[in-house]
């Protein structure tokens, strides 16, 4: 879930009073009336607003408080703030350079599937799909997909439902099609693999018993 209070760049600890100066002195920054022709500064000002009107209601911000400590409980990350294409592509990007120095048998494949799932949570498709930018779209499906190595297949079989729902060009389409067709075969293989030892190890038994 989205961190208000790191969208707006104050600790949880923080007064109403320290939301509001905070929430001024970004909205001064960002608001679309100074930025007319910044698309970005619009969105990145609509989540600042978001945040604020959160943690200014009570009812609102005890909702949240309560989402939020439940969501930490079970474990979930909070999603980092990226409110551009660019800034999600760039942590993709980011996420990818680290794991190919991730050793495949000791890392935690379920806390990396949190993990990359945060990187593209409905919030960031949503600001994908907004801005509608096919070439970065299009890179964030790549690296999304060759960053999926180390989950457990059926795991990345989820990663790739929700990179199903990013507006990207057809190659993209393809891209997941034959990845999701790679890992159906892997998972079909796994399943049957331990009959395919225990028939290994039957025949050799017949051919030693045989020769003796």
């Amino acid at each position: 879930m989205k961190d208000y209070y790191q969208i707006l760049g104050v600790p949880p600890s923080a007064t109403l009073a320290d939301i509001k100066i905070a929430y001024r002195k970004l909205a001064h920054t960002c608001h679309p009336d100074k930025n007319p022709s910044d698309t970005y500064a619009a969105a990145r000002f609509n989540l600042i607003k978001e945040a604020y009107d959160t943690l200014t209601r009570p009812e609102l911000k005890a909702q949240y408080l309560q989402e939020r400590w439940l969501s930490q409980s079970m474990g979930a990350p909070v999603e980092k703030t990226a409110t551009t294409p660019p800034q999600i592509l760039k942590a993709v990007l980011a996420a990818h350079q680290q794991l190919i120095h991730y050793d495949e048998y000791r890392v935690d494949k379920k806390g990396l599937y949190e993990t990359l799932l945060a990187l593209i949570a409905p919030s960031g498709i949503e600001i994908l799909n907004q801005f509608n930018q096919q070439d970065i779209n299009r890179e964030v499906v790549k690296w999304m997909t060759h960053s999926l190595f180390l989950l457990y297949p059926q795991d990345q079989l989820q990663m790739l439902v929700q990179l199903k729902k990013v507006s990207a060009p057809p190659e993209s389409k393809v891209l997941i099609a034959n990845k999701e067709a790679a890992l159906r075969r892997t998972i079909r293989f796994n399943r049957y693999k331990p009959f395919l030892i225990l028939g290994l190890i039957i025949l050799l038994c017949i051919i030693i018993a045989y020769s003796l």
